[in-house]
């Protein structure tokens, strides 16, 4: 009898040991690390034509919601930032004109959202594999975005595959495909400061500043999501505030020492 006790006490240790294997397995995955957004992170991918570059330069936080704001230049250009990663795993394209909803990092198989509803565009995670990535094993998820039949609010049979992408754990975008173009293909890629592939890792001189500026902030002010950029040609203390029309001090931004440079 003491036999038996032992040997179901085993089994059942063994049990609860596998169980809690298998919830901290699928525990590990961080939905983020689907779309990596480290500042110095750069994708080099590859063309009909050429090659593409994307590294990050700069972020910012919205102090109402806490979404990331990625930029890939500074200042940014009129459409603002290139990103906008929020809290719930969801990444946003051009967040301050198009607003395009691209991914949903945490979709399961079969998952679908809208991309842009005026332009009839939705996507669906079409499969979730092991697959291996500049000699990594890691998950890749394959998203397909399609086109809707007008008046429809979910993907349908008549819904069109336009192309698809696939997002790897650790690295971002690998691929882009549409069956009749040249597939765009990621070639090489730093992320958190580890380099995979190819990678021109020459780096334009970094040139001092001649002259103090302050860039035309957008959309404005007092847009929570607003970034305002500045330059100096000297170390300085720098002090950086924002006023109403009457003059009232709301927010300072800035005031610290900062070394020359663009900010």
């Amino acid at each position: 009898m003491k036999i038996k006790k032992i040997q179901i006490r085993i089994v059942h240790t063994i049990l609860l040991l596998v169980s809690f294997f298998s919830y901290t397995q699928a525990q590990e995955l961080d939905p983020y690390k689907f779309f990596p957004a480290n500042i110095g992170d750069r994708w080099e991918y590859t063309r009909a034509g050429g090659v593409d570059i994307f590294e990050i330069v700069k972020d910012s936080i919205d102090i109402q919601d806490a979404s990331r704001f990625i930029y890939y230049e500074w200042p940014p250009s009129f459409f603002g930032a290139n990103y906008r990663i929020t809290k719930h795993y969801d990444v946003f394209y051009v967040p301050q004109f198009d607003n395009w909803y691209i991914y949903k990092l945490n979709a399961k198989v079969d998952e679908s959202w809208i991309v842009r509803a005026e332009e009839y565009k939705a996507a669906k995670v079409l499969d979730i594999s092991q697959s291996y990535v500049f000699g990594k094993l890691t998950t890749v998820k394959t998203i397909g975005f399609y086109l809707l039949t007008r008046g429809d609010t979910v993907i349908t049979q008549n819904s069109i595959l336009q192309y698809w992408q696939k997002l790897a754990y650790g690295f971002g975008l690998i691929s882009q495909e549409d069956g009749a173009t040249q597939p765009f293909l990621l070639r090489g890629c730093r992320i958190n400061g580890v380099t995979y592939g190819t990678v021109d890792v020459e780096e334009e001189s970094k040139m001092v500043p001649s002259e103090f500026v302050l860039y035309q902030n957008y959309p404005n002010p007092f847009n929570p999501s607003t970034v305002i950029g500045y330059q100096l040609p000297v170390i300085g203390r720098v002090t950086l505030r924002v006023f109403d029309i009457l003059g009232r001090e709301i927010v300072t931004l800035v005031n610290e020492e900062k070394q020359a440079g663009k900010f």
